[in-house]
């Protein structure tokens, strides 16, 4: 949603995108393995908002009491509560690539315990 309102009004020549999931950043650096239908969306999003905006994305470690984290977080928490928009089944080769992306993830990272 962010996205789409910055590419509505492009308030900003400069844009940071901060995320606590490591998940979400690799996901987002890895930008030539995406072939989903949801990541290929933000992708196009993104590269438009290049032509005019520089664009940062920045890990920000969770938990340590950053004052716009635990809004944001707030914000997410909220908006689970929300009506979510009909979204379109995944086909087969999103759920595979959604899974094979989680079994690289996980082997490359294994847990610290």
């Amino acid at each position: 949603m962010a996205l789409d309102f910055e590419l509505e009004h492009q308030l900003f020549s400069e844009i940071w995108i901060l995320s606590d999931s490591r998940s979400v950043v690799q996901y987002l650096d890895n930008w030539r393995d995406v072939s989903d239908r949801r990541g290929m969306d933000i992708f196009n999003k993104l590269k438009t908002l290049c032509s005019s905006s520089v664009l940062h994305l920045q890990w920000i470690p969770s938990h340590v009491n950053l004052k716009y984290n635990n809004i944001a977080d707030g914000l997410a928490k909220e908006g689970t509560t929300m009506p979510q928009a009909y979204v379109e089944p995944l086909t087969y080769l999103e759920l595979y690539s959604r899974r094979k992306d989680f079994v690289y993830i996980s082997w490359r990272h294994p847990p610290a315990h």
